[in-house]
């Protein structure tokens, strides 16, 4: 079976597919597990910590690879930290 993605050290065959195609996409491992387990468990608080705790090369891949996550996030939980962090990205 030929493999289209990249395994990191905390992932494997049974990784999520969606944290796969963040990690593809140059999101950290770390990140893109996080995000995906928030959203396992249709946890919007935790997928919004989960972005919110992206660094400030990891928040503006994500916004440029899964905008729609993000503005989902903000939709479901209306958090103003989360706006704040879009909205600096959005001005610069």
């Amino acid at each position: 079976m030929i493999k289209t993605f990249r395994h990191s050290p905390i992932t494997d065959d049974n990784t999520n597919y969606f944290a796969l195609s963040l990690i593809d996409r140059g999101l950290a491992d770390t990140r893109a597990l996080a995000i995906t387990k928030g959203l396992e468990e249709n946890n919007w608080d935790r997928v919004v910590s989960a972005i919110l705790n992206c660094d400030g090369f990891n928040f503006p891949r994500l916004l440029r690879i899964e905008p729609r996550l993000i503005h989902l996030a903000l939709e479901k939980t209306n958090d103003g930290a989360l706006r704040e962090r879009l909205e600096q990205y959005q001005t610069a």
